[in-house]
């Protein structure tokens, strides 16, 4: 196993050392065939250049050098910047091994926490190389946490150097002191029922490995719910209603950490209000003429302001790739609003649509109350035969396009035929996921 261990050691320092060297060779070539003292003055400066490249990637050099640059970053669970970009507190990389609190969702809610990488970008190749060098579910960070040096034995000169080597590389998961900032949070906790001048004085840190866990369980059903019918059958999926979005970084996020980064900056927060708010049964939506222009408008008033101001704003502008970028971008969050509005509907019970109550068209009927046809076979056959998702998409285009409408900014059936198209392609798409459940 070490010795495979080490054969992955060195294909991952060479993998890291052929991408730098075939851009050397290619600006060599390049620079060889141009004559002129200036060129050859960079042909040779190039030359030294990949030299050094070459003695930087010998196994045993770049080692020893990671090693050394192991303290600039931090493997943590638990990271302080995710509370304020400049604090400078410990982080902290802590496993919960006990048992699992019931009732509560904490680190100790997942199984296999994923680490996150906190510190000098410059030094990510050391985390990759501990974190992503694996034999058999075995990685090398786990050999290192282990104390076990087999894996660079045959790699170092001596036993002497290994060791070195694993001291390094082992500075990723220590603090080397505890402290708190002015800028992190403080919590004065009691730990005397009988009096208040006991307590302890807490500083929370932010849960990094808990926050991936739930942005993959979140990509995951997602992904599931617009894969193949099969897959759909074979795994089931699970919609998250409510969901809000925090993000950490602004445009550099990987200045937090690492899995920040692979986020996007992205913090998916579930509903955590208490039971007797989100336990408050839903309403269904009797006596309007549709969900558009009131129900569904007010959920989305603040991404449609925000639309409007910005193509107000590109209006006189040429297309960039940028203008229609965050365009799309708004849209598609205002699309997955929808598709959650549509969700919080089916907790209601099946056939509530039938009362003399509810002046919704046929087709947001057959949209909203699904469960409806286990009871109803006219119902049925029109969720069946009738094209409702194209006729929902055509009024939800309608509506954003009136929505949007302002004295500086007219969109006409171009923008219609998007937002229509777009909206038909996803409601397909969910209806297909739904199918087996209703």
């Amino acid at each position: 196993m070490e010795e495979n261990l080490t054969s992955n050691i060195l294909d991952y320092i060479q993998g890291r050392g052929t991408e730098k060297l075939e851009k050397l060779d290619k600006e060599i070539t390049k620079l060889a065939a141009i004559s002129g003292t200036n060129d050859q003055d960079k042909l040779e400066k190039k030359q030294q250049e990949m030299l050094d490249t070459k003695a930087k990637y010998e196994p045993r050099h770049w080692l020893t050098d990671a090693a050394k640059r192991a303290k600039q970053i931090q493997f943590v669970t638990h990271a302080i910047k995710f509370i304020h970009s400049d604090a400078k507190a410990s982080n902290m990389y802590a496993v919960y091994q006990g048992e699992e609190v019931k009732g509560v969702i904490s680190t100790a809610s997942v199984s296999l926490a994923q680490v996150d990488v906190c510190g000098n970008a410059a030094a990510l190749d050391v985390a990759g190389l501990l974190l992503k060098v694996e034999h058999e579910d075995k990685k090398l960070a786990d050999a290192i946490l282990a104390e076990d040096i087999s894996p660079f034995l045959p790699i170092a000169e001596n036993e002497q150097q290994a060791q070195a080597w694993l001291a390094g590389f082992k500075q990723v998961f220590q603090s080397k002191e505890l402290t708190s900032h002015k800028l992190a949070k403080q919590v004065y906790w009691p730990v005397n029922d009988q009096t208040l001048d006991e307590y302890h004085l807490l500083s929370p840190l932010f849960a990094t490995s808990l926050a991936q866990e739930v942005y993959n369980t979140r990509k995951e059903q997602r992904d599931i719910q617009f894969s193949k019918e099969e897959t759909i059958k074979a795994k089931g999926f699970s919609v998250l209603p409510e969901l809000a979005v925090q993000t950490y970084g602004g445009t550099k996020p990987q200045n937090i950490s690492q899995l920040n980064s692979q986020r996007g900056g992205k913090n998916f927060l579930l509903d955590n209000r208490p039971p007797s708010k989100w336990e408050k049964p839903f309403t269904p939506p009797f006596n309007i003429k549709s969900v558009f222009h009131k129900e569904f408008q007010s959920k989305v008033y603040k991404d449609i302001r925000q639309l409007k101001v910005f193509l107000e704003k590109a209006f006189e502008k040429n297309s960039t790739v940028t203008i229609r970028d965050y365009r799309a971008a708004k849209v598609e969050k205002i699309v997955d609003a929808l598709l959650q509005f549509a969700a919080s509907h089916y907790q209601l019970e099946a056939g509530w649509s039938k009362s003399s109550e509810c002046l919704l068209p046929l087709e947001e009927q057959l949209w909203l109350d699904p469960k409806r046809v286990q009871l109803d076979t006219d119902f049925s056959d029109a969720k069946d035969h009738k094209d409702w998702p194209q006729q929902v998409a055509t009024r939800f285009a309608n509506w954003l396009n009136a929505a949007l409408e302002s004295k500086k900014l007219a969109l006409g059936q171009v923008e219609f035929a998007q937002w229509k198209v777009y909206v038909a392609q996803e409601l397909r798409l969910t209806e297909r996921a739904r199918k087996e459940y209703y």
